[in-house]
């Protein structure tokens, strides 16, 4: 499948979309920057409105999914701070986040049961990531919510030059994340570019300033690294497929 504007930006080859994963992000850009500790809440949103469903806001989503907002949250560099909510949320620290329980809910809710929030965990092994990602190809439709520590990540200002070796040969780029906040995060997985020893696997996260305009690749074994568990957004009849991708990369539901 064609990467579009994102072979654009990069010059790198070999971008595979999962399935409605252009989509996905070209929806999740307008809600740039997610506001101050919905990270979660941001990629539900998304995943809910490419699947048509019409959400108000990360707030709507927020306040069926339990999100607890942080006293002083932390943002990447050069990022402003996004208060405008429309509800008032609960504040503790600590205790601040959002759980992908949570967020299944949420979705579950939202979609009036027309869409599944299957849960993925286990040994996040680089090849496990792959396996599943690979098996995940075969639906028509999937949003795969990451919950991430990106400390483990790569620079998002990675040069292109790096990643291209790294395709080439297998050897992750030195430059390692700036941002390395104390608490987990959540990251839209939408796709990976395969070499000739590497792979990448390509995020959209809800700080605009991290990649391009939020999207940027990382080595699969940062990411696996970076993993603690997924949910993968499927239309509700496509639930079984998408557990049986799960025990497919060994992990489990």
């Amino acid at each position: 499948m064609s990467s579009g504007i994102d072979d654009d930006r990069t010059g790198l080859s070999g971008h595979r979309w999962l399935p409605g994963g252009e989509h996905l992000v070209a929806v999740a850009r307008p809600e740039l920057p997610q506001k101050d500790g919905l990270a979660g809440p941001f990629t539900a949103l998304a995943a809910l409105r490419a699947a048509g469903f019409d959400v108000a806001d990360q707030d709507e989503v927020a306040a069926l999914a339990g999100t607890v907002l942080p006293e002083v949250p932390e943002l990447p560099a050069g990022e402003e701070s996004r208060v405008d909510y429309r509800l008032a949320l609960p504040v503790s620290e600590p205790g601040a986040g959002t759980t992908p329980e949570g967020l299944a809910r949420a979705i579950e809710t939202l979609s009036g049961g027309r869409l599944a929030a299957v849960p993925a965990t286990g040994n996040w092994a680089p090849q496990s990531l792959f396996m599943l990602l690979a098996a995940l190809w075969h639906l028509p439709r999937v949003a795969l919510i990451a919950d991430v520590d990106p400390a483990e990540f790569g620079a998002h200002d990675t040069p292109v030059r790096a990643l291209l070796d790294y395709l080439d040969t297998g050897v992750p780029p030195l430059w390692s994340s700036r941002w390395r906040p104390s608490t987990g995060h959540f990251v839209l997985v939408t796709g990976m570019r395969i070499g000739v020893e590497g792979t990448l696997v390509s995020l959209m996260d809800g700080y605009a300033s991290l990649g391009d305009n939020g999207l940027h690749d990382q080595p699969v074994e940062w990411v696996a690294a970076a993993l603690s568990r997924m949910l993968v957004v499927v239309d509700v009849g496509e639930a079984e497929a998408a557990d049986a991708a799960i025990k497919t990369a060994g992990l489990w539901s």
